[in-house]
């Protein structure tokens, strides 16, 4: 019942919790606890936040701004156990879908049969389209029913149908609530009453699937008298649900309606006399099964019906944060309603400190964050200069980018076992960094990677202690992130993927030497460090660097023992442009890159057919969505705590050399291909050459191309079929591209 509850009361305002779950804007990614915290919501709500980030949930940063306005105590103060998780709507699944669940397979099977059905149709599956609870409740009482004496096929067989009506009613519901366009809710096929002559027991059974299917097609009046008759009816087996359920018909046929249209005295009327017939199910002693489920009916319908009256409420017993947000789930309700608040933000923001806090959050959250952070920033740095809150010493020091010593001092100050303790030193390490103290941001990362935390948190610190690293190796050692999505599913989940810093410093921030430095750091994943060496060796073989070249072969041969015989005929090549060859086409069989990607897979050979030149699109630097945007028509950054920093590791000036002619080479494609003929026009012989000018036809057939692909497309595969016609892979290339 309590999982009927909530759907309903986030069904009068889905839309709202559709956006909410669309706050993976341009800032998420998979290494940070961007909407939600990643820490079990039961410590998230006992103090235990992590780092905060702007995009969160209002639900989740009021819990946020509650804790750290408390202070230590927040363990302690009062709250409903598992508070958090019913006001989020976890605690009941995805609170603002209709999803049912699988139908019970036996009853799927008699369905089958009735229906001539081949077992899996997906037709079966309405048995399971209602809410979980009311599924659950429908299977028991089949099992009561089966059980009876007077249980005949017959009269299960029609008690089977009658809940398919009801599952196709609830399907068709869910269908239209998340429809496109406007489409009319199909017609449905009510449930057939059974005959009068029936036992009291069966037809009262079928009384309230009748009742439920007139509920769940928007029949309301008809299912309040059905419902109103089955509480008023003495041994009726759903007796205690009649006068609930025939509320919840009223309820929802006075929220259907467009609140907007209706006059708000009339809607404040309405609501008075729902909460009348409320009233007298509370005080019946017979009914105390429905008291609960009954008073949460009557919050979600003073949201829905009055929200304007309802959030006013909440707002004002929310500003205190002694106040138990968790009883009588006032911020579930709350967090709906705020998020639905829309034009009125402004004038709730005013009103309400902690609604400001959070709204000065949010304002950083989105494609527009780089001009709406700069004055987010400064009304949170007035904010605590007036206040010297902990809550707005936390928002000043997340939205600065420098910041006075006064605020640095004050965060310095804060207690370990403060709540806003761990945001606080991340940011700290931020703004020293920016500041040009990187031997205090690294002692502060340090300090806290030393501590058991999530791993949105732990990625965060690691970026900051990559960011200051004092060497090649030493930034080697926190490279690494865990992606935070799979690490809520599986606990097994490890640092074994590479984020933007990373993938900036490995493609663009290291010369060949440190490449192969890195690759020799033991403590990295052997796939990567084969990946590390892989780049290298290609790198060294497109700048003509073969001392380098062998150094990145033999330990590319070292940790990938199969392409040693590659690796030894680069050795043995005489001239520039044979090594450079043969490090293209060993690149091509083993899947190897110049440029290295998120995750790193086990270097191993490629099917020949399958072979592309994918090694890199270019060496040019590349602008991430949100790192420049326009601001009164010239580029300004946007802030840079939302994305990682690169750290610098030295030897700039032989970066910077060979970056220049690594970002004059054409593609990967180009580069292959143009390489391909000019060595066919050297080497004709070659018994490589048909298989590789199949791969540069296939390579050109889309991804990242050069102007001319057209024409070396053509090329290669005019000499393939002109002089290879008669081998395998001119038979595999039919056209150019």
């Amino acid at each position: 019942m309590k999982r009927v509850l909530l759907a309903f009361a986030a069904a009068l305002a889905w839309v709202a919790d559709a956006g909410a779950s669309g706050d993976y804007g341009p800032q998420y990614t998979m290494f940070k606890a961007w909407s939600a915290p990643d820490i079990p919501l039961e410590r998230f709500q006992a103090g235990e936040l992590g780092v905060l980030q702007p995009g969160m949930r209002r639900v989740y940063l009021y819990t946020a701004w509650r804790a750290i306005a408390l202070g230590p105590g927040v363990a302690s103060s009062p709250g409903l156990a598992g508070g958090l998780a019913r006001a989020d709507g976890s605690a009941f699944g995805h609170g603002w879908t209709g999803a049912g669940t699988e139908p019970d397979p036996a009853l799927a099977a008699r369905l089958a049969t009735l229906l001539h059905l081949p077992a899996g149709d997906p037709a079966l599956r309405q048995l399971g389209a209602c809410a979980p609870a009311s599924n659950d409740h429908a299977l028991g009482v089949f099992r009561s029913a089966s059980a009876r004496a007077d249980a005949t096929p017959a009269r299960l067989d029609a008690w089977v149908l009658a809940q398919y009506r009801v599952g196709e009613a609830c399907q068709a519901a869910d269908d239209w609530r998340y429809r496109y366009g406007s489409d009319k809710p199909p017609a449905l096929t009510a449930p057939a009453p059974l005959a009068a002559g029936e036992p009291a027991y069966w037809r009262q059974l079928n009384e309230y699937q009748r009742a439920a299917w007139a509920f769940q097609s928007a029949h309301y009046a008809d299912s309040t008298v059905l419902f109103e008759r089955i509480g008023a009816t003495p041994g009726h087996p759903m007796r205690e649900l009649g006068a609930y359920l025939a509320l919840r018909s009223e309820v929802r046929n006075a929220v259907a309606a467009d609140i907007k249209k209706v006059d708000p005295a009339r809607r404040e009327q309405q609501a008075r006399a729902l909460e009348q017939r409320g009233a007298a199910i509370l005080k019946d002693a017979s009914l105390a099964s429905m008291h609960e489920p009954t008073r949460a009916l009557l919050r979600a319908m003073r949201a829905g019906l009055t929200p304007e009256t309802r959030l006013r409420a909440l707002n004002r017993y929310l500003d205190n944060p002694a106040a138990d947000p968790y009883a009588l789930d006032r911020l579930g309700d709350w967090a709906i309603l705020v998020d639905s608040a829309g034009t009125q933000m402004p004038d709730l923001q005013a009103g309400h400190d902690f609604i400001d806090w959070i709204e000065t959050l949010r304002g950083c959250r989105g494609r527009a964050a780089a001009t709406a952070c700069p004055l987010a920033a400064a009304h949170a740095g007035e904010r605590w200069q007036q206040t010297r809150s902990h809550p707005w010493l936390v928002a000043a020091l997340m939205l600065a980018e420098s910041a006075p010593p006064a605020l640095l001092e004050a965060g310095l100050a804060l207690e370990p076992d403060d709540p806003a303790y761990v945001t606080v030193r991340y940011h700290l390490a931020r703004l020293l960094r920016l500041g040009g103290q990187p031997g205090q941001a690294r002692a502060i990362a340090d300090a806290l990677l030393q501590r058991k935390l999530s791993p949105g948190t732990r990625n965060l610190f690691r970026e900051e202690r990559f960011a200051v690293a004092t060497s090649v190796r030493d930034a080697g050692m926190y490279l690494l992130r865990t992606n935070v999505d799979y690490a809520q599913m599986a606990p097994e989940a490890r640092e074994d993927m590479i984020n933007d810093d990373g993938l900036d410093w490995l493609n663009g921030g290291l010369p060949v030497t440190d490449l192969i430095d890195l690759a020799g750091l033991a403590s990295l994943p052997q796939a990567l460090r084969a990946r590390i060496a892989g780049a290298a060796w290609i790198r060294a073989g497109l700048l003509d660097k073969p001392e380098q070249g062998r150094q990145a072969g033999a330990l590319l041969a070292q940790l990938v023992p199969s392409i040693a015989d590659a690796v030894s005929r680069h050795g043995r090549a005489t001239t520039a442009v044979e090594r450079r060859h043969v490090v293209l086409a060993a690149a091509l069989r083993f899947g190897l890159a110049a440029q290295l990607g998120m995750a790193a897979e086990p270097v191993a050979p490629v099917a020949p057919g399958e072979a592309t030149a994918s090694g890199w699109c270019s060496f040019r630097p590349h602008s991430r969505l949100g790192d420049v945007v326009l601001v009164g028509g010239r580029e300004a950054p946007g802030f840079g705590w939302r994305f990682p920093a690169m750290p610098d590791t030295g030897h700039a000036a032989l970066r910077q050399q060979e970056m220049a002619r690594l970002r004059s080479l054409k593609t990967a494609t180009g580069t292959l291909g143009d390489d391909v003929m000019a060595w066919a026009a050297r080497h004709p012989a070659d018994p490589e050459l048909p298989w590789l000018l199949y791969v540069v036809v296939q390579s050109t057939r889309g991804g990242c191309l050069d102007p001319d692909a057209g024409s070396l497309s053509r090329k290669a595969y005019t000499l393939l079929h002109k002089r290879y016609g008669g081998s395998e892979w001119a038979a595999r290339t039919p056209y150019y591209y």
